[in-house]
């Protein structure tokens, strides 16, 4: 993208993604952008690429061997520069370690950082297949595992925050030049670098010469690709077609890739061509793209590196719910014909906002600018508006009359561009935008009567979000691409009538003889495991255990879905040998009744248990011994938004008088807060057990047959903790996700796999939020107790297996740090970030891919988990939990008599499970 143009894009992108702080106008921004003729390090790229604007971009590249390592230490070089001009920066390299999440660098130049994005640069990991198709015992493929591409690959430096991914330029001068590198996160083996201006890409011109290729259609399956920017994009499979290949009416086939994990800006998959003549091919598609409902989405298109002309710089996919065959051609039917030189050739396809970029940038500005007048109206009114009060919005607001034209001119230039691309006025998207216009006018039409339309002003807000979180995803399904000879008037190979005809009778015949709930027949030695999984989380466990857990121990994995209980296939016979992610609950529950093995009677007991944190198998230890392990661990954390709290000047808390004290702050402008309320089911889920350990406190007594409900300690911290909702009125419920994203709750504590959900699903809020660790409880001397209550599944082995070793052996399997960590990226790869699991190793969740600092506080947090014990008749302790609380909120009766009496109720259970199953286990 020529340089003025790119700057201009990405100034209006900082200027959206900046002012949706709360008063920030985007004009106050762009005041900020200055000329500036010194590199000054506290200066925006902006600052810096606008005093450089009128230089020259420098085509002709300088390179620099470097053939070095980039870990610990930083590593210097010099380049020497023969023109004055600007730059872009590339580096060559490949993973040099193991990690996960993409690479992190600084760079200084001549000892000083050129602006303040150069503190911390990104560039992605590459990836590959590491060997073929995988398939079951049934023939069913499945997409092999992924591993870091193992040859140099080139790739520039890149703004990540601007529309399309835009290549930074550095302004330097003619001579020698000192260049750092240090490694902000990952190892990185360089190979060489390379300064170099982007050359202006032309648009297309059909070639003068008759060179045309007049061989039969290349195709490239989508699923072969070589080389991918991100782990999560593997081949999938389409079994309900014939309109794919390959194709398989029987069983399943890996045969296209994309979808919902090749969807953001700058992600790549590039493919290796054949051996190739020479000459000139069209180019055509084989794709589906239904997710942008009446909408296009955009890849760009490079040979071997180069954009061929401008107009592939955004090739367009358009939306229709099955899969389509496209030509790439320009607007009057003409197709585009691509120059191939004899031999092989990267061909490659990257996510692009492409000509939707308006679009998005003016629906970022106003969901800003939107989200900003609603706190402020809520600041007035409230959540609850009384319809029949004058609350004087267009008084109380400042200029609101002014801002919701904004709004409405903002929006309007979406919705005109909108529909200019899509060609129509009708589609969902368009409509959405066009009732946010609705609502505004209601509210301008109606000055003395605006409070009324708040909710309907709420809601169309959160629908232009919506479509905000859509258009700025570009999901595609491609099947293949296929070069072919301008003469050819089909290139795309047809199934025909007659083999569509015979897919459709194998499908419906295999249908009947489809195993659903059983993945692997028995042969030889196995361990039989049930699950309560979906199909795809099962998928990946297969394949993964047919890679590594089969060649490693000798054993076939049984692995079977059912939604039986445990009991029932006890009491049938028919039970497994082990049981996978299971409640924390019930090891005790099962172990008190003689059914399961005792883990700590295995000789490496001990060594696995450290894989965990301390205290981690806690709930699963009953008269002595250990009778599962965690396969996942959970914990809350403490949730806010930076833009509020600063711009209310209030700092994170981190204690509980602390947390008070905002939330009294933040009940001024009616906004509140969110924190866990009682579960009937689950006592760890609620605030209360986390108090209790920050108190030094527990539930139970040291023998655990009998509950702590009516000592003092204990009624004083429920005191403390139901006094939040009596005195302090906090919401018993709500919707934390959309009051946080709103900002009317910009302080809350949740689990904290709700990092995944704020960062897929709540785009218009982008780094302006973050994490901390739940609030402390200040002890005597003087530091403060940041315990929280933690949360787990479990793995355990039944009593009736037959070969307990080989059991231990899956269970090692499954708990190990390099398992755990490929199941969670494995099903992050099908079903997108949200499909995240908690790991129950800190190793592995310090492997999967986090935002800067994110990682730092997750550990910090986890060292601070205090594990509940679970007994026989616990389940009677959270039911009085519960019934007490209850009584407490919704009743105002006393704390400490509620829980002096359901406590006696609980200590009354308990004694009878012991005596009922003590001396049976």
């Amino acid at each position: 993208m020529n340089f003025k143009k790119g700057l201009a894009i990405a100034l209006a992108t900082a200027t959206l993604i900046t002012s949706s702080a709360i008063g920030i106008s985007a004009a106050t921004l762009k005041e900020t952008v200055e000329v500036n003729a010194e590199n000054n390090t506290d200066a925006t790229y902006f600052d810096y690429a606008s005093s450089h604007i009128e230089n020259e971009v420098v085509t002709e590249p300088v390179k620099v061997d470097i053939n070095n390592i980039l870990k610990d230490e930083p590593l210097s070089f010099e380049v020497t520069i023969q023109k004055d001009g600007m730059y872009n920066f590339g580096v060559s390299y490949k993973a040099a370690d193991t990690q996960m999440p993409e690479f992190e660098l600084s760079m200084q130049i001549d000892g000083a950082y050129p602006f303040e994005s150069a503190k911390n640069f990104v560039l992605p990991r590459m990836w590959k297949n590491e060997d073929g198709i995988v398939e079951d015992g049934f023939g069913n493929q499945y997409a092999p595992s992924q591993i870091q591409y193992d040859k140099y690959y080139l790739n520039f430096i890149a703004d990540n925050k601007t529309e399309n991914n835009d290549k930074y330029y550095f302004y330097l001068t003619a001579g020698v030049h000192n260049v750092t590198l240090t490694s902000v996160k990952g190892a990185m083996d360089i190979e060489y670098a390379v300064f170099v201006g982007e050359e202006t890409v032309e648009k297309y011109e059909a070639p003068k010469s008759k060179n045309d290729y007049k061989g039969k259609p290349v195709v490239i399956e989508g699923e072969d690709a070589d080389i991918k920017s991100t782990y999560f994009l593997i081949g999938k499979a389409d079994s309900s077609t014939s309109s794919v290949t390959p194709y398989n009416g029987s069983v399943q086939v890996v045969n296209y890739i994309g979808g919902g994990n090749w969807k953001t800006v700058g992600e790549t998959l590039v493919w290796e061509t054949p051996e190739l003549e020479e000459g000139y091919y069209n180019i055509g598609f084989s794709f589906r793209q239904n997710s942008l409902i009446g909408g296009i989405v955009f890849r760009s298109l490079t040979i071997d590196g180069v954009c061929p002309f401008e107009e592939a710089q955004s090739v367009p996919f358009e939306y229709k719910y099955n899969w389509q065959k496209k030509i790439y051609e320009d607007k009057d039917g003409n197709p585009y014909k691509i120059y191939f030189s004899k031999g092989k050739h990267k061909i490659a396809l990257t996510v692009t906002a492409g000509d939707i970029s308006p679009v998005r940038v003016r629906l970022n500005e106003s969901v800003a600018k939107i989200g900003d007048l609603y706190l402020d109206i809520n600041m007035i009114t409230g959540e609850t508006v009384d319809i029949y009060r004058n609350y004087d919005l267009f008084d109380q607001v400042p200029e609101m009359e002014k801002r919701l034209d904004e709004i409405k001119a903002l929006l309007n230039e979406a919705k005109d561009t909108l529909a200019e691309i899509t060609g129509e006025k009708s589609g969902s998207n368009y409509s959405v935008i066009n009732n946010m216009i609705l609502a505004c006018d209601q509210m301008l039409n109606d000055k003395f009567n605006a409070h009324r339309y708040k909710n309907y002003f709420y809601s169309n807000y959160c629908s232009v979000s919506a479509v905000l979180k859509d258009l700025q995803n570009m999901p595609l399904d491609l099947d293949k691409i296929v070069l072919f000879s301008p003469e050819t008037e089909d290139p795309f190979e047809s199934a025909g009538i007659v083999n569509s005809t015979v897919f459709s009778v194998k499908r419906f015949f295999a249908s009947f003889a489809r195993d659903y709930d059983r993945l692997e027949k028995d042969e030889g030695k196995s361990v039989t495991v049930w699950v309560n999984w979906g199909q795809d989380q099962v998928q990946v466990l297969r394949s993964m255990a047919d890679r590594s857990f089969t060649p490693k121990t000798g054993l076939n994995l049984d692995l079977q879905l059912v939604n039986a209980s445990i009991i029932q296939g006890i009491l049938s016979g028919n039970g497994p040998d082990v049981l996978l992610s299971h409640t924390r609950t019930e090891p005790v529950n099962l172990a008190m009744r003689g059914q399961l093995v005792d883990l700590s009677k295995f000789s490496d007991f001990k060594e696995v248990l450290t894989r965990f944190h301390e205290g981690a198998e806690v709930p699963y230890r009953y008269l002595g011994g250990t009778y599962a392990l965690p396969d996942s661990q959970n914990f809350p954390m403490l949730f806010y938004r930076k833009d509020i709290l600063e711009e209310l000047e209030l700092k994170v808390p981190t204690t509980w008088t602390q947390f008070r004290e905002v939330a009294k702050r933040l009940a001024r402008y009616n906004m509140n807060v969110s924190i866990p309320a009682a579960n009937v089911t689950d006592v760890k889920a609620s605030l209360f057990t986390t108090l209790v350990a920050q108190n030094g406190l527990s539930l139970y007594t040291d023998s655990g047959d009998a509950t702590t409900l009516k000592t003092s300690g204990i009624m004083e911290v429920f005191t403390e903790w139901t006094d939040f909702y009596t005195k302090m009125k906090f919401p018993l419920t709500l919707d934390f996700y959309n009051r946080f994203r709103t900002g009317t709750t910009p302080v809350g504590i949740a689990d904290y796999t709700q990092y995944t959900t704020f960062k897929v699903a709540a785009p218009e809020i982008e780094g302006l939020w973050g994490m901390a660790p739940v609030p402390g409880t200040v002890r005597e001397d003087g530091t403060i107790d940041h315990s929280v209550s933690g949360g787990s599944t479990s793995c355990f082995i039944l009593k009736g297996c037959k070969n307990k070793e080989n059991a231990w052996e899956l269970l090692k399997w499954w708990t190990d740090t390099e398992t755990q960590f490929s199941f969670s990226n494995g099903v992050e790869s099908i079903l997108g970030p949200t499909g995240r699991r908690a790991p129950s190793t800190v190793e592995a969740l310090s492997m999967l891919s986090w935002d800067e600092g994110i990682v730092e506080v997750l550990c910090e947090s986890w060292d601070n988990i205090v594990e509940i014990p679970e007994y026989p008749g616990s389940y009677y302790v959270a039911r009085s939990i519960y019934q007490s609380y209850w009584n407490v909120v919704n009743d105002n009766l006393n704390p400490k008599d509620m829980l002096a009496k359901f406590g006696d109720e609980a200590n009354d259970e308990i004694a009878r499970k012991w005596e009922q199953y003590t001396n049976r286990g």
